[in-house]
């Protein structure tokens, strides 16, 4: 049997999306070029972004690599999403998908990525260094709460129309919101639309007459995958407007700690809300993803003055780092002080960016309310 094992090029691609088709759907409906248009089209190059093994001249294996280029409290980042880890039936056990992560996360390494994240089941990717992690909040509203807050009034004159790649103007404003964020994944506008139908949702701008009052992309299950509106004064005639769309008599939405104006606005009305975790995540840089994130949080909220040392025996590498907030300034940097903190990789992980982590429970008084940073993805930008 004749073995390749390297990344695709772009004679692979018909056969490389046929075989993950094959692996990962059963129904005829479901394939990879109308779930993640913006990785599987042919002009993004789905080839060069995968790591495949092949037997005998069949791909029987891939995992891919799919970079990004990210802004987080003003500091640029590099991130890889890994996706369709695939492998085929009659090749189980044979190492092939640990082979192929482990490729996957060499590159990164070798490359100077910050940092990485997949979805997954959890205990398959602890192995590779990936925990849970991120925060943001998740909030439902329904038609009955709309109607006591106005009176018994579900009317709108909000209306909404469906987003095509010939609406540059309405683009060019949805980018304009993307890249206001503290942090944000950097869209291209000529990948907007693909990006917004990710996960098989549809993308809708909601106007009031002509006057643009924001967007949103859902799925089929009466959920907003990514939402923005102009003004947070407009929620309730931006949601109904959603659910008339939609169909729907109520709505979820995640949003990131950091968007203060729609977790307030929310907190007050909404009938559930909940913290949830984002996607798993692996760090492969902590001085500088640790300094992003947290940088974030200290323009959200007031924290306290203080320097931390923390040894992190990283997937990477080990970072001996001295976190120092004062004020609103933050500032990470290597040192060779003893450590107030020593963790491993996936301690760190959690102890950053989880919701929850043993090892922040005996941090000094100062530190304890660092941590979690305000780590946050969108949904549409995951892979």
């Amino acid at each position: 049997m004749e073995l390749f094992k390297g990344t695709g090029i772009k004679s692979d691609e018909k056969e490389l999306i046929e075989a993950l088709d094959e692996i990962f759907f059963s129904e005829e409906d479901n394939d990879f070029m109308s779930l993640l248009p913006k990785l599987y089209k042919d002009k993004y190059n789905p080839g060069e972004h995968n790591f495949i093994i092949k037997e005998d001249g069949v791909i029987k294996a891939a995992v891919g690599c799919y970079p990004m280029d990210v802004t987080a409290g003003g500091r640029k980042l590099r991130l890889m999403g890994i996706g369709n880890v695939a492998v085929a039936k009659d090749c189980r056990r044979k190492g092939y998908m640990i082979e192929l992560m482990n490729a996957s996360l060499e590159k990164m390494i070798a490359e100077g990525y910050d940092y990485s994240l997949l979805g997954g089941q959890r205990q398959r990717y602890e192995h590779f260094g990936y925990v849970p992690a991120g925060s943001s909040m998740r909030f439902t509203i329904n038609k009955g709460n709309i109607r006591r807050l106005r009176n018994g009034n579900t009317d709108t004159s909000f209306t909404a129309k469906p987003l095509s790649e010939d609406d540059t103007g309405v683009i060019a404003k949805i980018k304009e919101i993307n890249d206001a964020m503290p942090f944000y994944v950097e869209r291209k506008a000529e990948e907007m639309i693909d990006i917004l139908r990710s996960w098989k949702c549809v993308p809708y701008a909601v106007y009031d007459g002509d006057e643009f009052k924001g967007y949103f992309a859902f799925n089929s299950n009466d959920s907003f995958a990514e939402m923005n509106v102009v003004c947070v004064d407009d929620m309730l005639d931006f949601l109904l407007c959603a659910m008339q769309i939609m169909g729907s008599e109520s709505i979820s939405f995640t949003v990131p700690v950091y968007d203060s104006k729609t977790c307030g606005y929310m907190a007050k009305i909404c009938c559930g809300m909940a913290l949830c975790h984002v996607d798993q995540l692996n760090i492969l840089n902590y001085k500088n993803f640790v300094e992003a994130f947290l940088a974030i949080k200290a323009k959200r909220i007031n924290l306290c003055s203080g320097t931390l040392n923390v040894l992190v025996h990283g997937y990477a590498k080990d970072e001996n780092i001295a976190i120092t907030v004062d004020g609103k300034n933050v500032t990470v940097a290597e040192t060779d002080a003893k450590p107030d903190v020593e963790l491993d990789n996936l301690e760190a992980v959690a102890f950053f960016a989880g919701n929850y982590s043993a090892k922040r429970i005996d941090l000094p008084a100062f530190a304890q309310n660092w941590f979690p940073v305000d780590f946050y993805m969108n949904c549409q930008d995951n892979v």
